[in-house]
C-alpha cells in the first residue's frame, strides 16, 4: 500500500505519518519490530530494494517510512528504477506499507513526483492560512477540553506564527497549566514569543536606511505565509527595546547590562545593544509612534498588508 504526503506544513504532513503508523502497529505489528525509517536524502537504490524486499518479522507485512527521498542527489539515477517498482504494486492492504514523506513541495516536474501525485492516498499539506489557523488551533484545544477566546487566540498566534510545531508546543504547555479555559493572561504569562533572526536583519536594514533590503525581508516572510499582525508584533517588541537600551545612556555600557536591565537573553541583548548605535532616541520614538499607528491601520485595511508595510519603510 502507497502513501505519499508531502508540503511545506510538515507538522500536519508527519502527524498523519503518525496516525498510519499507530494504526499499523495496532492491527498488524504490536511488537513495532516491523517499522523501518529510511533517510531518503541518503539511502541507495540498493537501502531502498533491501527495505521493500524484506519480509516482516513474525508479520505478514513491514511499514516503511521513507523521509524527504526528492532530497536525495542522486535520484535521477534511479529514479526510473524506483517508478518500475511502483507500477509493479498492487497498493492493496496485503502488500508492504510505503510511506514517502515529503517536508516541503517537490519540483512538479519530476517523473517520480508525477507518479507519486497519482497515488490513492496523496495529500499536499500547505502552509494553513490565518482563518484556517484559527480553527486548527482551536481544534486542538477542544482535543483537550479546553476553550480559548478570541482575543487569546490572535495573541497567541501573534507570539507563535504559524508554525504548527512550536503552536503545538505552547499549547501542550498552556493545557496543562490553566485550569480555566486560556486567556489573553495566560499567553502573556506561558508563551514565550518567537524571535525571528530575519527580524533583526529588518531593524538593522531601516537603520542603515537600506529601503530596498528592508522590503525584500517583509516580503519573504509574507509571501511565506508568516501573518502580518505577527511580523508588526515583533518589530514594535524590537524597537520597544531599543528605546528602552537607548534611553538608559551611559547606564548601558555593554550587552551584559541590558540583559539584567531588559531581562532578555544574550542573544537579544546583544542585537540590541549593537542597534541602538544606529539611531537616536527621538528617531526611535518617531518610528515607535508610526509602528502603533500602523497596527491601527492593519486592523480596518484588510488585504493591504504589503502596501501598508511599503509605506512604512519608505516614509521611516
Amino acid at each position: 500500500m502507497l502513501f505519499f504526503y508531502y508540503g511545506q506544513d510538515s507538522f500536519r504532513a508527519n502527524q498523519k505519518v503518525r496516525a498510519i503508523k499507530n494504526k499499523f502497529k495496532e492491527k498488524v505489528d504490536p511488537s513495532g519490530h516491523n517499522v523501518q525509517h529510511l533517510d531518503g536524502e541518503l539511502i541507495s537504490p540498493d537501502d531502498f530494494f533491501q527495505a521493500v524486499s524484506v519480509m516482516g518479522f513474525l508479520a505478514d507485512k513491514k511499514l516503511i517510512i521513507i523521509k524527504n527521498i526528492f532530497d536525495n542527489k542522486k535520484l535521477k539515477d534511479w529514479q526510473d528504477q524506483l517508478i518500475k517498482f511502483l507500477d509493479g504494486q498492487a497498493d492493496s492492504p496485503d502488500e508492504n506499507y510505503i510511506i514517502f514523506l515529503q517536508t516541503s513541495k517537490p519540483d512538479s516536474r519530476l517523473k517520480l513526483y508525477k507518479k507519486l501525485s497519482k497515488l490513492k492516498f496523496s495529500e499536499e499539506f500547505e502552509i494553513l492560512k490565518p482563518v484556517q489557523l484559527k480553527t486548527w488551533v482551536q481544534k486542538q484545544f477542544s482535543k483537550h477540553s479546553k476553550t480559548i477566546n478570541l482575543p487569546a487566540l490572535e495573541l497567541l498566534i501573534t507570539y507563535v506564527g504559524n508554525n504548527l510545531w512550536q503552536i503545538n508546543n505552547e499549547i501542550n504547555k498552556l493545557v496543562s497549566f490553566t485550569k480555566n479555559d486560556v486567556s489573553e493572561e495566560d499567553i502573556r504569562a506561558l508563551v514565550q514569543a518567537k524571535v525571528d533572526e530575519n527580524i533583526f536583519n529588518l531593524i538593522d536594514a531601516i537603520g542603515n536606511k537600506n529601503k530596498a533590503l528592508a522590503l525584500q525581508l517583509i516580503e519573504e516572510k509574507l509571501d511565506s505565509g508568516v501573518n502580518h499582525q505577527y511580523i508588526l508584533t515583533m518589530i514594535i517588541r524590537q524597537y520597544r527595546l531599543l528605546i528602552k537600551a537607548k534611553s538608559l545612556g551611559s547606564k548601558a555600557k555593554n550587552y551584559f547590562a541590558l540583559m539584567q536591565v531588559l531581562k532578555v537573553p544574550k542573544f537579544i541583548a546583544q542585537k540590541t545593544y549593537q542597534q541602538s548605535a544606529l539611531y537616536k532616541l527621538d528617531q526611535l520614538k518617531k518610528i515607535y509612534k508610526y509602528l502603533l499607528y500602523l497596527d491601527e491601520k492593519f486592523k480596518s485595511s484588510s488585504g493591504q498588508e504589503k502596501i501598508l508595510f511599503a509605506k512604512m519603510i519608505n516614509d521611516l
